[in-house]
């Protein structure tokens, strides 16, 4: 045979078996040189995953392998979402992915797809994807020794420790003379500190982790976090009315009795100051009016102040004041509103701090007058998504459920809610700083609604309850106590 070049002029035979030689020669080479670069092909993307990407297949596999069924579409597809995950939605990267699948899982010659679904599924594969689960929580030795000690002991704790970060909060705690900045800054990182804490030891009672000595520790925690909740979606506000919520009602507080309260207390120091302007004036009558002039002039300059400088802290302790002592309906709504703001909060994920059911026991109990009557929450989580400038969907869900539910817990048995103005104004605020579009708000606050309203009246006797007892100043642990014990023998789909 001739060599092979540019001068061959052979027969047509021979170019022809030339010609397959040549070929036969190419495809050696090819599937000797052709992996090689498949895999350099393929490592480069790799290496450019984004974090997004592989957090989305980490919530993917998570999904698939905690549920108890599969079909093989899904894990045909969870398959195909492994496999593709480090390549580009190029068809030319779909190719090489699909080219090289046979490497990126182990598998033997001759397995079929059924068998491969197989061995991804098998209980071996299973138990390593929940030993390597990061969402598994450890807790430290404090913790495991405080819920060793029993439930009622561990409760206890708890309380103690959530005391401590109220006092160690800026907010609500005690204003020293040589306050800076620095010593502020540390007193409220060990307040967050002792929450974490007091969350550790509910946690910790609520898993298996907390069975310890001492026979009253067979009670668990079981209710936290584990309020059944609506899918979240967009919904309409026909929706809405379909489930007997009127928004015009529930998300516009009326005050009235406030209002009523405000417009006599008016016309009464208004008649005051006419009377001691005239009885001060004596018998020049005509200095009356100046003197009454005056006296208003320095009693709005009092209530300017107090509106710019204490929040109308002094104002909303006079009427406040007024409403408990004139209006049982009042002191009745105002416990409801606050029972559902804790119930709620417990039941989505969100301890509890502590409450005041006046602004007189606020007074009594931060010693300042621009702190509202209310609940107060272990939000330091919350804090460190918006200090890192990411929020989490179910941290704003939460804090929208948490704030709407005084005026759910209201409106269940009222028709309507008077109270929870400040915690409207404090949502779309939030809303307003994440700068969410109105559809987007709408979307959450309508999600937000039946979502608490669910809770509410699934729990209705509950609430009621827990308003009960927070008008005899029961503890937090004491409440946690009662929802635990309501809800120990209920199936988890009503909780």
């Amino acid at each position: 045979m001739r060599t092979i070049g540019h001068d061959f002029d052979g027969t047509p035979d021979e170019r022809v078996r030339c010609f397959r030689i040549f070929t036969l020669v190419t495809r050696v080479l090819h599937n000797l040189t052709f992996p090689m670069a498949s895999t350099l092909l393929v490592a480069a993307p790799t290496l450019r995953t984004s974090k997004h990407n592989e957090t989305k297949i980490n919530k993917e596999v998570q999904r698939f392998f905690s549920s108890s069924a599969f079909s093989r579409n899904e894990k045909r597809r969870l398959r195909t979402s492994l496999l593709c995950a480090s390549s580009s939605s190029s068809a030319d990267d779909d190719e090489t992915s699909s080219s090289t699948s046979s490497s990126a899982l182990p598998r033997t010659p001759g397995t079929s797809v059924d068998a491969l679904d197989a061995v991804m599924m098998s209980p071996e594969t299973e138990i390593t994807t929940k030993t390597t689960n990061p969402d598994i929580k450890t807790f430290s030795e404090d913790v495991l020794a405080v819920c060793s000690k029993g439930y009622d002991f561990a409760l206890q704790s708890l309380d103690k420790k959530l005391d401590l970060a109220i006092k160690l909060d800026p907010a609500t705690g005690e204003l020293l003379s040589d306050d800076n900045e620095q010593s502020v800054n540390l007193r409220q990182q060990k307040g967050l500190e002792e929450e974490k804490f007091a969350i550790d030891v509910l946690e910790c009672l609520a898993s298996s982790s907390g069975n310890g000595g001492g026979e009253d520790n067979k009670q668990r925690i079981r209710a936290f976090a584990r309020g059944q909740q609506v899918p979240k979606r967009s919904y309409a506000l026909a929706e809405l009315k379909l489930n007997d919520i009127d928004p015009s009602k529930l998300l516009a507080p009326t005050e009235n009795t406030i209002t009523e309260i405000k417009k006599k207390l008016g016309v009464a120091v208004g008649a005051l100051v006419i009377v001691g302007a005239i009885v001060t004036s004596g018998e020049d009558v005509g200095a009356a009016p100046f003197q009454a002039i005056k006296t208003f002039v320095f009693l709005s300059f009092l209530l300017a102040y107090d509106a710019v400088a204490l929040n109308a802290g002094a104002q909303n302790l006079v009427l406040d004041f007024v409403a408990n002592l004139t209006s049982e309906e009042y002191k009745t709504r105002l416990r409801r509103h606050e029972a559902g703001h804790f119930l709620v909060a417990y039941l989505t994920g969100v301890l509890p701090k502590g409450y005041t059911l006046s602004s007189l026991d606020a007074f009594k109990r931060f010693g300042r007058l621009n702190v509202q009557a209310g609940t107060l929450f272990c939000d330091g989580q919350f804090q460190n998504e918006v200090k890192r400038g990411k929020i989490t969907s179910t941290s704003v869900g939460r804090f929208a459920c948490v704030a709407l539910a005084g005026v759910c817990a209201e409106y269940a048995k009222y028709g309507n809610s008077e109270g929870g103005a400040a915690d409207i104004q404090q949502l779309d605020q939030l809303f307003n700083a994440l700068q969410f579009s109105q559809k987007k708000s709408d979307d959450e606050v309508r999600w937000a609604t039946l979502n608490t309203m669910a809770i509410v009246r699934r729990h209705e006797g509950l609430v009621d309850e827990l308003a009960r007892m927070m008008g005899t100043g029961e503890s937090t642990a004491k409440l946690i106590s009662i929802i635990e014990a309501r809800l120990a023998n209920v199936a988890e789909k009503d909780i």
